[in-house]
Protein backbone atom coordinates (compact mmCIF):
# COMPACT_ATOMS: atom_id res chain seq x y z
CA UNK A 1 0.00 0.00 0.00
CA UNK A 2 1.58 2.98 -0.87
CA UNK A 3 0.39 7.11 -0.46
CA UNK A 4 1.13 9.01 -3.74
CA UNK A 5 1.22 12.92 -2.54
CA UNK A 6 1.69 16.14 -4.59
CA UNK A 7 4.98 18.13 -3.58
CA UNK A 8 2.64 21.16 -2.74
CA UNK A 9 4.49 22.96 0.33
CA UNK A 10 8.33 23.07 1.08
CA UNK A 11 9.02 19.99 2.94
CA UNK A 12 7.91 17.62 -0.10
CA UNK A 13 9.73 19.67 -2.39
CA UNK A 14 12.94 19.50 -0.50
CA UNK A 15 11.96 16.14 -0.13
CA UNK A 16 11.91 15.99 -4.07
CA UNK A 17 15.28 17.31 -4.90
CA UNK A 18 16.77 14.92 -3.07
CA UNK A 19 15.43 12.13 -4.83
CA UNK A 20 15.82 13.31 -8.04
CA UNK A 21 19.48 13.39 -6.77
CA UNK A 22 19.54 9.27 -6.10
CA UNK A 23 18.15 9.70 -9.37
CA UNK A 24 21.19 11.28 -10.94
CA UNK A 25 23.18 8.53 -9.00
CA UNK A 26 21.54 5.54 -10.54
CA UNK A 27 21.51 6.83 -13.96
CA UNK A 28 25.41 7.48 -13.16
CA UNK A 29 24.78 11.31 -14.13
CA UNK A 30 25.57 12.67 -10.41
CA UNK A 31 28.29 14.75 -12.10
CA UNK A 32 25.85 16.89 -14.78
CA UNK A 33 23.15 16.64 -12.18
CA UNK A 34 24.02 20.69 -10.72
CA UNK A 35 20.50 21.59 -9.57
CA UNK A 36 20.20 22.58 -5.47
CA UNK A 37 17.39 21.53 -3.46
CA UNK A 38 17.10 25.69 -4.11
CA UNK A 39 17.12 25.37 -7.76
CA UNK A 40 14.69 22.62 -7.58
CA UNK A 41 12.38 24.35 -5.02
CA UNK A 42 12.28 27.98 -7.20
CA UNK A 43 10.87 25.81 -10.27
CA UNK A 44 7.68 24.42 -7.74
CA UNK A 45 7.18 27.77 -7.03
CA UNK A 46 7.36 29.17 -9.73
CA UNK A 47 4.74 26.85 -11.19
CA UNK A 48 7.16 25.44 -13.72
CA UNK A 49 7.74 21.82 -12.03
CA UNK A 50 5.25 19.24 -10.63
CA UNK A 51 5.67 16.20 -8.61
CA UNK A 52 4.05 13.20 -7.12
CA UNK A 53 5.92 11.30 -4.49
CA UNK A 54 5.02 8.06 -3.41
CA UNK A 55 5.33 6.76 0.50
CA UNK A 56 5.12 3.41 2.08
CA UNK A 57 2.82 2.91 4.98
CA UNK A 58 5.48 3.91 7.31
CA UNK A 59 5.81 7.42 5.82
CA UNK A 60 9.23 6.15 4.00
CA UNK A 61 9.71 7.83 0.34
CA UNK A 62 9.72 4.82 -1.80
CA UNK A 63 9.43 7.13 -5.40
CA UNK A 64 8.80 10.20 -7.68
CA UNK A 65 7.41 11.12 -10.79
CA UNK A 66 8.15 14.49 -12.00
CA UNK A 67 6.44 15.84 -14.68
CA UNK A 68 5.68 19.79 -16.51
CA UNK A 69 3.56 21.37 -19.52
CA UNK A 70 4.86 21.99 -22.68
CA UNK A 71 2.10 22.75 -25.45
CA UNK A 72 0.89 21.35 -28.52
CA UNK A 73 0.64 24.05 -31.83
CA UNK A 74 -1.04 21.45 -33.66
CA UNK A 75 -3.51 20.32 -30.95
CA UNK A 76 -3.92 23.53 -29.37
CA UNK A 77 -3.53 21.56 -26.14
CA UNK A 78 -1.18 21.22 -23.43
CA UNK A 79 1.07 17.69 -23.07
CA UNK A 80 2.31 16.62 -19.64
CA UNK A 81 5.65 15.39 -20.00
CA UNK A 82 7.18 13.32 -17.29
CA UNK A 83 10.93 14.51 -16.68
CA UNK A 84 11.29 11.63 -14.02
CA UNK A 85 10.11 8.19 -12.74
CA UNK A 86 12.62 7.19 -9.84
CA UNK A 87 11.61 4.01 -7.41
CA UNK A 88 13.58 3.78 -4.79
CA UNK A 89 15.84 0.12 -5.01
CA UNK A 90 13.93 -1.81 -1.75
CA UNK A 91 10.43 -0.91 -3.26
CA UNK A 92 10.90 -1.71 -7.20
CA UNK A 93 8.97 -4.53 -8.15
CA UNK A 94 5.74 -3.81 -6.27
CA UNK A 95 3.46 -2.15 -9.06
CA UNK A 96 4.54 1.38 -7.45
CA UNK A 97 5.77 2.63 -10.42
CA UNK A 98 2.61 1.75 -12.64
CA UNK A 99 0.91 3.68 -9.33
CA UNK A 100 2.66 6.70 -10.01
CA UNK A 101 2.37 6.70 -14.12
CA UNK A 102 -0.94 5.98 -13.61
CA UNK A 103 -1.80 9.12 -11.51
CA UNK A 104 0.43 11.24 -13.59
CA UNK A 105 -2.00 9.82 -16.55
CA UNK A 106 -5.40 10.74 -14.57
CA UNK A 107 -3.93 14.46 -14.09
CA UNK A 108 -2.69 15.06 -17.94
CA UNK A 109 -6.74 13.39 -18.61
CA UNK A 110 -8.26 16.11 -16.29
CA UNK A 111 -5.83 18.88 -17.58
CA UNK A 112 -7.44 18.23 -20.91
CA UNK A 113 -3.73 17.10 -22.19
CA UNK A 114 -3.45 15.67 -25.98
CA UNK A 115 -0.80 13.97 -24.94
CA UNK A 116 1.89 12.23 -22.50
CA UNK A 117 5.78 12.69 -23.28
CA UNK A 118 8.62 11.24 -22.08
CA UNK A 119 12.21 9.77 -22.72
CA UNK A 120 13.65 6.82 -21.41
CA UNK A 121 17.64 6.26 -21.54
CA UNK A 122 18.93 3.60 -24.15
CA UNK A 123 20.35 1.26 -21.62
CA UNK A 124 17.85 1.36 -19.65
CA UNK A 125 15.71 -1.96 -20.94
CA UNK A 126 13.79 -2.84 -17.73
CA UNK A 127 12.05 0.31 -18.04
CA UNK A 128 11.63 0.45 -21.94
CA UNK A 129 9.54 -2.84 -21.54
CA UNK A 130 7.60 -0.71 -18.37
CA UNK A 131 6.58 2.06 -20.56
CA UNK A 132 5.81 -0.37 -23.45
CA UNK A 133 3.72 -2.34 -21.31
CA UNK A 134 1.81 1.20 -20.19
CA UNK A 135 1.18 1.56 -23.71
CA UNK A 136 4.14 4.36 -24.06
CA UNK A 137 4.86 4.22 -28.47
CA UNK A 138 8.39 4.82 -29.11
CA UNK A 139 8.52 7.87 -31.53
CA UNK A 140 11.32 6.86 -34.00
CA UNK A 141 10.39 9.41 -36.00
CA UNK A 142 12.00 12.32 -33.92
CA UNK A 143 15.33 13.03 -32.94
CA UNK A 144 16.40 14.67 -30.10
CA UNK A 145 18.81 17.90 -30.33
CA UNK A 146 20.16 20.38 -27.35
CA UNK A 147 22.54 22.85 -26.88
CA UNK A 148 23.48 23.44 -23.31
CA UNK A 149 23.55 27.14 -22.57
CA UNK A 150 24.47 27.10 -18.82
CA UNK A 151 28.40 28.15 -18.01
CA UNK A 152 28.80 29.13 -21.63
Amino acid sequence: MYIIKEADNPALQKLAASLIRELAVYESLEDICTATSDDIEELFSDGLLHALLAFDEAGEAAGILTYFYMVSTFYGKRISYMDDLFIREKFRGNGLGKKLITEWEGIGRSKNCCKLEWKCLTWNKPAQNFYKNFGGIMDDKNLTYYKILADE
